[in-house]
């Protein structure tokens, strides 16, 4: 579950003993912003999965404002370029400690000039996303939350690239950072949201015109699961209504909603009748029957072709009693105040299976 980060952030480690904490120390001191940016397994995936979090302490200089018809993807109508260059990185665990880990003073910050190992999970591939924290870096020893009147903005932001525009691999890759290496970014004014009291995830995703899903995917910090018991006349689909997910992610969950079973067609049925009749679709039975997959939808089987299909339909009554895994957050659940999440646009909504 989330928790509003009242755990208190260190004691800044600079002033407590400067030797301790090498080289970087000078470029340090003229920082003005700290990133924390995702890695993901897949970038721009729909499925996101955070891999590794990274964060960077930066001197940025704020440039003219950008229209993404100029620059492409990563950068939208509106965002404000910065550039400069890093002052030093460390990797974290893609599971925040708490929602302001990364703006702990105490960071394991890596040594200055040398890249960290690729086996720790230390390639980005950029455009990546992430949120900064610009300005006064003093502030960051607040306990958890931002201060109460902060010289600083809070801000969604996109990396476009490390070092030169063309890196190893091409345009657009980005490796671990090394000391005073330079980086380019765009700041997103009204990407990130600090949550206040009474929002929920119904209400976060209807401000962005984006599916209670999207959302979810978008926050990784959204997506914790809890165990219910189903009860009499529950279906697969009125417990995805009610906890504002799909079937396809229940059954994700749920290995014994994925069971499959055989059925044969009867006279005039088609792959399409068959799908309807089931509430599934013509492409979940070509990927479970592979050797139908070159049937077409409509045309009439023969009498007796035997199908592999889910033993489940959405609207098939659950046994009572059956313990489930479904999303934690209800779509009207209040949600803890203080933690902020990621608002993704409107063009990253997708299709509900």
């Amino acid at each position: 579950m989330l928790t509003s980060g009242s755990q208190p952030i260190g004691a800044n480690p600079i002033g407590a003993n400067p030797r301790a904490y090498g080289p970087w120390l000078p470029l340090q001191q003229v920082a003005n912003a700290r990133l924390m940016l995702l890695q993901e397994e897949e970038p721009n995936s729909q499925h996101r999965q955070v891999l590794w979090r990274h964060v960077c302490d930066c001197y940025l200089k704020q440039g003219r404002f950008m229209f993404a018809s100029e620059y492409g993807p990563g950068v939208d109508t509106g965002d404000v370029l910065f550039e400069g260059y890093l002052c030093r990185a460390a990797v974290l665990a893609a599971e925040p400690t708490f929602a302001w880990d990364w703006l702990d003073a105490e960071q394991p910050w890596q040594t200055p000039g040398l890249r960290a190992s690729t086996t720790t999970g230390s390639t980005i591939q950029g455009p990546c996303q992430g949120v900064m924290w610009l300005g006064d870096l003093d502030l960051l020893t607040s306990p958890g939350l931002l201060p109460a009147a902060a010289r600083a903005q809070f801000a969604g932001c996109t990396v476009l690239n490390f070092g030169a525009a063309y890196g190893p691999g091409g345009l657009g890759e980005v490796i671990q950072p090394k000391l005073g290496e330079r980086i380019s970014l765009v700041l997103k004014p009204e990407r990130v949201y600090v949550i206040k009291a009474g929002d929920t995830i119904e209400s976060l995703a209807d401000r962005c015109g984006v599916t209670l899903q999207t959302m979810r995917k978008a926050n990784p910090q959204l997506r914790p699961i809890t165990s219910i018991i189903s009860a009499a006349a529950d279906t697969l689909q009125i417990i995805a209504g009610r906890h504002g997910t799909t079937e396809a992610t229940l059954r994700s969950y749920n290995p014994a909603l994925r069971q499959l079973t055989l059925i044969s067609s009867g006279a005039d049925d088609s792959l399409s009748s068959i799908a309807a009749a089931r509430s599934t679709t013509v492409a979940e039975l070509w990927a479970l029957n592979r050797e139908a997959s070159r049937i077409p939808a409509a045309q009439p089987l023969a009498i007796g072709t035997v199908l592999t299909v889910l033993a489940l339909t959405p609207l098939t009554l659950l046994e009572p009693g059956q313990s489930l895994l479904v999303p934690a957050f209800l779509p009207a659940e209040a949600l803890p105040v203080g933690v902020w999440v990621y608002l993704p646009s409107k063009r990253e909504a997708v299709v509900e299976p």
